[in-house]
């Protein structure tokens, strides 16, 4: 997740060569694990209400989503993880007949909602910023100023990342009685580990491909993105980075006239929201309807 997700939130920053990779990948997944040990708490709560499984059924949702998870890296292109999880907690709840339907229902507004909001954030946000950086005349200061604001939506991000992932990772667990503080740190481990090995397969997706982005739009889609994904982290409701990020670089595209420049790209990254959760669905019933079957 952390190796997708990468992309989605510095996809707009790395990719136009504002920050070094390698370097903004560390200082990334530092913040990632700071941001699941504080803000992780209320996602894994609400996500472990989600379906009712033993360890064997644990595991069938992690090895569902991860298989989801690496057929779309494969492709460079950042999936919404979130549905690829939530997918496979669906198709092994189905087959158990333990699914929380109240709570699946909120999730899929959620996913509705999120690339909405972060399309709204980034128009209102990128005439917003517009209007300030216009009064600042002294050309090394607007850049200073622009510099420092990009420093710190980034991290916002990451930030607002590891709060998110936490709950779709460890809420499972949590249910099984597994300790929080350890939860919440391994997920925040976890994260970073796929953010420093993997970030790179999807960074380039999204910063290059699909519109181009200035240092400025760059800064104003970073932070709509992050402001949505700390937004549902408040409420507990897990939500997909691709989806924010996707919804706010159109949005910064619209508000100064600039349109999706690669529609394949676009198109084929709309469509894996629809792959994701079905595949992860298809593969966790199909994994546990097998193991009922043998044990």
């Amino acid at each position: 997740m952390g190796g997708n997700d990468a992309g989605n939130v510095l996809g707009p920053t790395v990719s136009i060569g504002i920050f070094k990779v390698r370097r903004t990948l560390i200082i990334f997944s530092i913040v990632v694990i700071i941001g699941a040990l504080l803000g992780g708490a209320t996602g894994v709560k609400t996500a472990s209400t989600l379906v009712k499984v033993d360890v064997a059924g644990n595991v069938i949702i992690n090895i569902s989503a991860i298989l989801v998870i690496l057929i779309f890296l494969s492709k460079k292109l950042p999936i919404a993880v979130t549905q690829a999880i939530i997918g496979a907690n669906i198709g092994v709840g189905l087959v158990a007949k333990e699914l929380n339907i109240k709570l699946l229902l909120l999730i899929i507004i959620g996913w509705f909602l999120t690339p909405i909001l972060s399309f709204v954030m980034g128009f209102i946000f990128y005439r917003f910023f517009a209007l300030i950086f216009r009064g600042i005349k002294n050309l090394q200061m607007r850049n200073t100023v622009l510099y420092i604001l990009l420093w710190i939506f980034t991290l916002y991000g990451a930030f607002s990342l590891g709060a998110n992932n936490a709950g779709k990772i460890s809420g499972i667990l949590y249910a099984s009685g597994y300790d929080m503080v350890l939860l919440l740190l391994m997920s925040g481990l976890s994260l970073a580990l796929g953010i420093v090995l993997l970030g790179k397969q999807t960074i380039y997706t999204v910063g290059r491909e699909l519109m181009p982005l200035d240092d400025f739009s760059s800064m104003v889609t970073v932070f709509s993105s992050a402001f949505s994904i700390w937004f549902f982290s408040l409420m507990g409701l897990p939500v997909s980075a691709s989806h924010a990020a996707i919804g706010s670089i159109t949005g910064v595209g619209y508000s100064k006239g600039v349109r999706i420049q690669n529609e394949t790209v676009f198109r084929r990254i709309l469509f894996s929201w629809i792959e994701a959760p079905l595949y992860g669905g298809l593969f966790s019933a199909l994994l546990f309807s097998v193991y009922r079957l043998l044990w």
